[in-house]
């Protein structure tokens, strides 16, 4: 893109995935953010999010608690880039999921009604967040 001429600008305190900063092939950069905000806005609305709830009503609650912490809280999120305390939150967020989904997994591979692929039973490793 930038051979291209078509970066913005490198103000790095933009490349926060709401702000253009690159000019797109078909459509100006603020057509890119006004797009983006509305589907932000759309998918993260909290009607969407409580339509979007797990069946299980064991799992209502952390998913609410991870969706509104990772999708609602954005001020909270630049204070802890801006302190670099980022891993230090969300590593023991993603871990608790991570053993939670595990445990459910777990649950299921007991019960012979319901089946899964024996590779979703293996442990895993680590996890990557995307968006973090």
């Amino acid at each position: 893109m930038e051979c291209e001429g078509r970066l913005l600008h490198r103000d790095w305190s933009k490349y926060d995935t709401s702000h253009a900063v690159f000019r797109p092939k078909h459509m100006t950069p603020e057509e890119l953010e006004h797009g983006y905000g509305w589907i932000y806005q759309r998918l993260f609305s909290h009607a969407s999010i409580w339509h979007r709830r797990p069946e299980d009503w064991r799992a209502v609650a952390p998913y609410l608690a991870m969706s509104y912490l990772y999708k609602r809280s954005n001020r909270f999120w630049h204070l802890l880039i801006k302190r670099d305390l980022v891993h230090a939150v969300w590593h023991p967020l993603v871990e608790w999921t991570r053993r939670r989904h595990l445990k459910f997994r777990a649950e299921l591979a007991g019960n012979p009604e319901r089946s899964m692929p024996a590779a979703m039973t293996q442990p895993v490793a680590h996890v990557v967040s995307a968006g973090v």
